[in-house]
């Protein structure tokens, strides 16, 4: 691999999380800033709990453009921010924090965003939908809100544990004034559902034999977004598929946070298609 485009001036966007050897962010944002002749690079740092705030200020003291933030400090994250970006505030979560120049920190959520724009890419627009998420942690949170926020008629989430996903659905009932419902896993009566989001880890390699829902309560009419994406097609959207609803896996949603840390960390844009075909090359190897 060529290196001569770097040198002192090359800027930097740290990738952070705990574990963090899996991403294919790094690879995928480093080569797509390439391609657009960007002097950038993404590099990604493990970093334990207890070293978060020493990592954030080491990283504004190198001068580098921001930090993506991943699992499990989305949250912590927040009290190190100088000021929340309306996403943040909506979600309660971080996983961008802008350096500005002058000194202060910034928090982004685009989880939210990306998720959005991964639907809208597949012709799937939220306003007036009636949305099934499955899971009750962070993801679902964020998801449930941001989609509320956009228009969404109705949320329903579904989880094993009924009292997490309830202080959810009252989040946003109460912060967006969608009504949101909670219903347990295994998932049924989702014949009113529009779309169906899996936010829980099942099916994600190397459990790739598993799904989080009967396939049986699958019809032509829905829109299955699975967030995991290894394997790009889980069983779930395998079934999905066959069951001849629209299918939309994790990986775009995951490229598209790699956009909005471009956008602002390095006012700089870089495309989807030149993330794309870099991170399919890094999970196909």
């Amino acid at each position: 691999m060529p290196l001569d485009y770097l040198n002192a001036r090359t800027r930097v966007i740290a990738l952070i999380g705990d574990p963090i050897s899996h991403s294919v962010s790094p690879r995928a944002q480093s080569f797509a800033l390439a391609q657009s002749d960007i002097n950038a690079l993404c590099l990604a740092f493990p970093v334990k709990s207890d070293a978060l705030a020493q990592a954030i200020r080491g990283a504004q003291s190198l001068n580098m453009r921001g930090v993506m933030v991943t699992i499990p400090h989305k949250e912590a994250v927040l009290s190190l921010c100088d000021e929340l970006h309306p996403s943040a505030r909506l979600v309660g979560a971080v996983n961008f924090l802008e350096f500005r120049s002058d000194g202060t920190i910034c928090g982004h959520s685009s989880d939210g965003w990306a998720a959005l724009r991964s639907l809208e890419d597949k012709g799937v627009r939220i306003g007036g939908t009636r949305v099934a998420i499955l899971g009750g942690g962070g993801s679902a949170r964020s998801l449930a809100l941001t989609f509320a926020d956009a228009g969404a008629a109705h949320i329903t989430l579904y989880n094993r544990t009924i009292e997490r996903a309830q202080i959810i659905a009252d989040e946003v009932q109460t912060r967006t004034g969608v009504p949101a419902l909670v219903s347990p896993l295994p998932a049924s009566g989702l014949s009113d559902s529009d779309i169906i989001i899996n936010t829980t880890s099942v099916g994600m390699t190397p459990d790739i034999n598993s799904s989080p829902l009967d396939a049986d309560a699958i019809e032509a009419k829905h829109t299955v977004f699975d967030i995991v994406y290894n394997p790009l097609e889980t069983r779930l959207l395998r079934e999905a598929k066959e069951r001849g609803a629209k299918v939309v896996n994790g990986l775009d949603m995951v490229l598209w946070t790699n956009v909005y840390a471009a956008q602002i960390g390095l006012n700089a844009q870089i495309k989807i298609e030149d993330l794309r075909a870099e991170a399919l090359r890094a999970l196909h190897n």
